[in-house]
């Protein structure tokens, strides 16, 4: 009996020093975005060299079966600094859902306790605007969002954050903080490789551990090393992530360095999750359940794709993934997940599918809706149209092969053979009327072109599919009636993303505002847009837009070179449109070969900007060379080969009294 409570109290005085040597210390959460644990040396990787991680590894403890509750970046960075669940925390995906501020977060809990809190980020996707910023003194998301691109592409270096991280230690390092600092290397795409680029974050990260070792900060910080998420590769046909839920796009590296190093070198071999992450650093407290089990879920099949969602249950050596069917694996015997174990070991899959249904499936709105919106929605036909729901949907497992055909249409696209690409999304669409992604792209290609009716008709379609609201459609469909020359059809879909996107629905309602000749509306919601934004170079050109519209043209140009100076600021070379738009107002100046200079320079930066074309060549017609104004407009043809450039170079030439020798 003497033993035992010997052991107890050793037991309770170790815990308590665990504890009081957590409280207090500074803390610093380092994030690698779409690091797959099993390609680090620390985990027993040989494909590429990390030694500052490594350096780290010794220093701390090591997670070998660390697993996230979702693949994809927002969810899952809310579930590490609230240490709930996406269904608990309510953010479901990256677009579309913004974080309540309801739970504490881990920067709100620590300024609390009197630490001041700073955080960097590498990625559009963790922009402050979506709520994630939380309980931060200091949040750095200045990601430039300079051109087209999906919402993932937006990114910095790495080496730029850890830049405004060091910054940030040096002013904070003598007080207690809590940093979170963020890089996108390696996520796609990737530049030379993935282990390539995670060469690359080993490099990144070992500056910021240098910056804390030079500050006397490192030896007593607690600091944990993790992942959001890990990457297909192609394992199970997926490239990337977000649409399945095997150990390759789940499993990731979590290391703990305690302060003073304290259990330096241990390893823990069971199970545990990125929800362990915020009580261990609030309360000092390791995941002691060997036994629990471990959901995650990703509900981008359904979103995006009009495939079933998937959801996994982790428990001990077994995992349990369920769509419209079950499958379960030994992830200890079989860590490549390739045999099937649903029909031989039915007792455990019928225990993990039944503890899995005790979690809410129930798919929450993209936004929470309030009775005034849900009147505005259901009169722009957003709720109470058919949904075309019977039956279940597609199985992501078994549509992943398809993935291909869809991204050869975006590839169409990007490569701007938009007369290819659209009867490529439409037969896509034919097969499966619920790819909502294929929708919005049809959509903006459609725009893109010049066909604005048959965009506003995509979009209306869309919306018809689509069985949540999304912010998305309707600010695409707002832009479309905007081409159409329908600003007040434009406005009331713009104000219904104002939540979740305020942003890109001040820039949309501005730009309805010029075209109904209300500047004062439009400088204000520029302005807006530029608040919401955290002045984005694009939001500060467009009030240089709105400037123009008004004739304050010198004030115009002024504007042109703050958007631009606030773009190389944020690492940005070229302003997408900010040549373009100089050009304009210089023409309107009667400044023709400054215009020409600058439209020249709008084209080889971005060749696709079809009116820099069309503007260049109407001042060679009205200089009287109208060779020069014909090869501009045979360029733009043969760099932009679809009917939108063709049907811009007639119109070119018709204003100023010539015909088109194109043909269709």
């Amino acid at each position: 009996m003497r033993r035992v409570a010997l052991v107890l109290i050793l037991l309770l005085l170790a815990s308590c020093r665990r504890e009081t040597t957590v409280r207090n210390a500074p803390v610093i959460l380092i994030s690698v975005d779409t690091l797959r644990s099993d390609h680090l040396p620390a985990y027993g990787y040989r494909g590429v060299a990390t030694p500052n991680l490594d350096a780290l590894r010794s220093d701390s403890i090591l997670f070998q079966r660390a697993y996230s509750n979702c693949p994809m970046t927002l969810p899952s960075h809310l579930t590490i600094l609230t240490g709930l669940l996406p269904p608990q925390h309510g953010v479901r995906n990256n677009i579309g859902y913004r974080f309540d501020g309801k739970a504490p977060t881990l920067a709100k809990v620590l300024r609390d306790r009197g630490y001041r809190t700073g955080a960097a980020v590498s990625s559009y996707v963790l922009r402050g605007e979506t709520g994630i910023k939380d309980g931060f003194d200091f949040y750095d998301d200045g990601i430039a969002v300079a051109g087209a691109g999906a919402l993932s592409e937006h990114q910095r270096s790495g080496f730029e954050t850890a830049r405004i991280a060091n910054a940030w230690l040096e002013k904070n390092a003598t007080q207690p903080f809590f940093f979170f600092f963020h890089i996108y290397e390696p996520h796609a795409p990737y530049e030379p490789s993935y282990d390539g680029e995670i060469a690359k974050s080993d490099a990144i990260v070992g500056s910021l551990i240098q910056k804390l070792k030079s500050l006397g900060v490192y030896d007593r910080a607690l600091i944990v090393f993790l992942s959001d998420h890990g990457e297909g590769l192609m394992d199970h046909g997926e490239d990337q992530h977000g649409i399945l839920l095997y150990r390759e796009s789940l499993q990731v590296p979590l290391f703990v360095k305690l302060p003073h190093e304290d259990r330096k070198g241990e390893s823990i071999a069971y199970p545990v999750s990125l929800t362990d992450v915020y009580p261990l650093i609030v309360n000092g407290s390791f995941p002691s359940d060997k036994h629990k089990s471990i959901y995650s879920e990703t509900l981008y099949p359904r979103i995006h794709l009009g495939w079933n969602e998937l959801r996994s249950l982790i428990e001990d050596r077994k995992q349990y993934i369920e769509g419209t069917r079950g499958e379960l694996f030994d992830l200890v015997s079989d860590p490549r997940e390739t045999k099937d174990l649903a029909t031989n070991d039915r007792r455990t899959a019928s225990a993990l599918r039944e503890k899995l249904h005790t979690i809410p499936s129930t798919i929450n709105a993209i936004q929470n809706v309030d009775p005034e919106e849900a009147r505005k929605l259901a009169a722009l036909g957003y709720i109470g149209m058919p949904k075309n729901r019977s039956g279940p949907l597609p199985d992501p497992r078994d549509e992943i092969g398809h993935l291909a055909e869809i991204k050869a249409a975006f590839h169409l696209a990007d490569d701007r053979r938009d007369d290819d690409a659209v009867p490529a999304f439409r037969a896509l669409l034919a097969k499966n009327p619920r790819l909502q992604d294929v929708w919005s792209k049809l959509g903006e290609v459609l725009v893109d072109s010049g066909r604005y009716d048959e965009a506003i008709a995509t979009y209306k379609s869309a919306i018809a599919q689509s069985e949540l609201f999304s912010p998305d459609l309707a600010l695409g469909l707002g832009f479309a009636y905007l081409k159409a020359g329908k600003p007040d059809e434009t406005i009331p879909h713009a104000e219904l993303a104002m939540k979740t996107n305020p942003r890109e629905a001040n820039e949309l309602l501005a730009r309805a505002y010029i075209e109904k000749h209300d500047y004062a509306s439009a400088e204000q919601h520029a302005h807006a847009a530029i608040d919401a934004g955290g002045r984005q170079p694009t939001s500060i050109l467009l009030l240089a837009e709105v400037q123009r519209a008004e004739g304050k043209l010198p004030q115009a140009l002024q504007t042109i070179d703050e958007a631009n100076a606030r773009a190389h600021e944020m690492g940005v070379q070229h302003l997408y449109a900010s040549d373009y738009l100089r050009g304009d107002v210089l023409a309107r100046l009667n400044r023709p070969e400054e215009a020409i200079a600058a439209f020249r320079s709008e084209i080889a930066n971005s060749p696709q900007h079809l009116q820099s074309y069309a503007n260049l060549a109407l001042i060679y017609f009205i200089e009287e060379d109208p060779r020069a104004g014909r090869e501009v407009l045979d360029e733009m043809m043969k760099k932009n080969p679809h009917r939108g450039a063709r049907a811009l170079a007639e119109k070119t030439l018709g204003a100023v009294g010539l015909k088109s020798q194109t043909r269709d």
